[in-house]
């Protein structure tokens, strides 16, 4: 088994390669390709009935045929092209499911179920279903060939020809649709980040206890969160005596996202490491054989564009350590952010945290009209601030100990409560957000009222719109292509 699943990552490899640098990335040839041959179809289209002076005096005498025929057989070999690279995509499409399926089957054999866990059942249906697009875009690609084929022995100069030249620009047409409607989906079992493109991210807990820990493992598809336990299980294994496991967690979290905004150099890193981690579990950790330090990069990437929310609540909350300065309730720490720009759906976080010396409660409200859930109430039980972490003067960034930014940054988030709230939006362009925290009674303690812009995302707004106008616009051709067929039958 083990070498089976072997040889199919090095086959995917090398096809991976392929595909990157010629195919659906790099040269993007599976979209240059059909275009040019949409345009020389058009080209043959146009000359059907007589080829320009310079080519009857020049070239046609020698090649003993006319333009149009040289255009259909210019699309023709690249036509060829393009469905051998579709071809080329689609097996190493079929491989990644080979070698994806395969890593389930090992996990399972390892008594590590990921196909109960959640969110398996739409990646492989999200991998199945791009897979059947891939072959629905071959075999309209292979019908261009055959169709463009019989225009050659037919001639475009007769009418018969001309409807298959209208055939198969609209074949041609609706192949490209295929393929553009998978390009939002982008996955690989090369890379250990190579499933998060097609990953959907499920539903949260409204309340976070680890925040950076949960917030990165929403991010990670079924195959890397079950990786990210095994390393979790090791990380915590090499925890030193003395030191909370989910504290020492939280830190390493944000110390790999310093480290990855550039805010921290190696030194640094490993005199924090030491702090939490014993030394052979140090070396262990950050020479991790599949959470390295580009894995981390990729990780934290996706979590910044799909909740910068979050990153900014935390960054506005250490940047008011940095200098001193004191919350605006001397016996509460509140803060809220929402996405300035809103796609699919807003991600509110509020953050609160008691200063005082005993336990209290507080209702936070959140109404939305152009949102959905649009009022929403939560009634939170805050423990005393035994350790508020929040200092009375600037606090320095890195220093030994837990009474620098990142230790005391750790202990907030652990010990404060965060609220995680999805919001969908119902209609595009400005909406508003507006958040009270109050006491029992009703209170206002605090207000913040948001502004956003609902939009849809730019890149796969013109992905779908591209995909959807080609299949529309090779539909209407086909039909009247039989269309025309018919008539001149009857």
């Amino acid at each position: 088994m083990n070498e089976q699943l072997g040889e199919l990552r090095k086959l995917e490899e090398k096809f991976h390669g392929i595909d990157k640098q010629f195919l659906t990335d790099g040269l993007r040839l599976v979209i240059f390709l059909p275009a040019f041959a949409l345009l020389f179809i058009f080209g043959s289209w146009a000359f059907s009935s007589q080829s320009p002076d310079w080519w009857l005096e020049n070239i046609e005498p020698t090649l003993g045929f006319d333009l149009s025929t040289a255009f259909i057989l210019i699309a023709l070999t690249i036509l060829l092209g393009y469905s051998a690279g579709l071809g080329v995509h689609r097996y190493r499409v079929h491989i990644t499911r080979m070698v994806f399926r395969a890593e389930v089957n090992a996990a399972a054999d390892d008594h590590r179920p990921i196909n109960s866990m959640h969110g398996y059942s739409s990646l492989d249906s999200v991998i199945s279903k791009t897979m059947a697009s891939h072959n629905t875009a071959l075999f309209m690609s292979l019908f261009s060939i055959a169709v463009i084929s019989f225009t050659v022995y037919l001639g475009s100069d007769s009418e018969l020809g001309k409807r298959g030249l209208l055939a198969c620009a609209s074949m041609l047409a609706m192949s490209i649709a295929q393929h553009l409607s998978t390009r939002n989906f982008k996955f690989n079992m090369v890379t250990n980040d190579g499933l998060l493109g097609a990953y959907h991210p499920p539903m949260h807990p409204s309340t976070l206890n680890l925040a950076f820990n949960e917030i990165l493992r929403n991010q990670m598809d079924p195959l890397l969160r079950s990786k990210f336990d095994d390393f979790l299980r090791d990380f915590e294994a090499n925890v030193k005596r003395g030191v909370s496991p989910d504290f020492a967690t939280e830190k390493f979290l944000m110390l790999m996202h310093r480290r990855y905004k550039g805010r921290v150099d190696r030194n640094t890193t490993n005199d924090e490491i030491k702090e939490i981690l014993s030394d052979k579990g140090i070396n262990e950790i950050l020479e991790h054989e599949t959470f390295s330090e580009s894995l981390w990069d990729s990780i934290f990437i996706r979590s910044e564009k799909k909740l910068p929310a979050f990153y900014r609540l935390i960054d506005r909350i250490e940047q008011d350590m940095a200098i001193g300065k004191q919350p605006d309730m001397p016996d509460l720490l509140f803060d809220v952010d929402l996405e300035n720009v809103v796609t699919e759906n807003a991600n509110l976080f509020c953050y609160i945290h008691n200063l005082s010396n005993s336990d209290r409660q507080v209702l936070l409200r959140v109404n939305s009209p152009d949102f959905r859930p649009k009022e929403l109430l939560l009634r939170y039980s805050l423990k005393a601030g035994e350790k508020s972490y929040w200092p009375n003067q600037a606090v320095p960034d890195f220093e030994k100990g837990d009474d620098d930014r990142l230790g005391r940054m750790s202990g907030l988030l652990q010990e404060g409560t965060l609220a995680w709230q999805t919001l969908l939006p119902e209609a595009s362009g400005d909406a508003s957000v507006a958040v009270r925290l109050e006491n029992t009674d009703g209170d206002l303690l605090v207000g913040r009222q948001i502004n956003v812009n609902v939009r849809p995302e730019f890149v796969k707004w013109f992905r779908n719109a591209s995909s959807i106008t080609s299949y529309i616009a090779g539909a209407l051709g086909l039909s009247a292509a039989l269309i025309f067929q018919l008539m001149s039958l009857i």
